[in-house]
């Protein structure tokens, strides 16, 4: 991939919560193993390579110090059925690779307006440094039809937009 120019590599779901064991004992070495199966995949890339995953809805408050560990570079998250929510577990731990926050949740038809994007922007903006916030769907689209995924982007690209004027233009999103 990198020999084709690419800059950006997305590992889906390490499937961190899934997997983990009812017991307590048990969980602490699953994770371990977790961790290192992901750093595994992706151990000979570029510094020059961005790593991004995506992590499904999950519970991040017991395991927020895992998934930094995993060292990716941006971790996309969904965030749009929470409103949101999920972004606490990031106010607890100081979480300084970027998160992808996910604000159109692409497993509905409806498209959302700008206002309802906007706040769950907002409100991430509040606790992560801006300039590790990307604005992205949920998930991958292909559940949707272009009908409703084209003005969902573009309600979404908007947001970035709005963000850009009240932040400045520097930001990568």
């Amino acid at each position: 991939l990198e020999k084709e120019g690419i800059k950006i590599i997305q590992i889906d779901e390490p499937a961190f919560r899934e997997g983990l064991p009812l017991k307590k004992r048990k969980q602490e070495e699953y994770l371990k193993w977790a961790v290192k199966a992901f750093r595994l995949t992706n151990n000979t890339v570029q510094e020059t390579t961005q790593i991004h995953t995506h992590m499904c809805y999950s519970e991040f408050n017991e395991i927020i110090e895992w998934i930094y560990a995993m060292d990716a570079d941006v971790i996309s998250i969904e965030a749009s059925r929470s409103k949101g929510e999920i972004i606490e577990a990031f106010e607890r731990f100081n979480y300084d690779h970027g998160i992808g926050v996910g604000v159109y949740d692409i497993h509905s038809p409806r498209v959302p307006p700008i206002e309802e994007m906007l706040e769950i922007a907002e409100r991430t903006v509040q606790v992560i440094d801006k300039n590790l916030i990307w604005i992205n769907p949920d998930c991958g689209l292909k559940t949707r039809g272009w009908e409703e995924t084209i003005p969902a982007l573009r309600n979404m690209v908007e947001v970035a937009k709005i963000l850009r004027e009240k932040y400045g233009e520097k930001y990568d999103w």
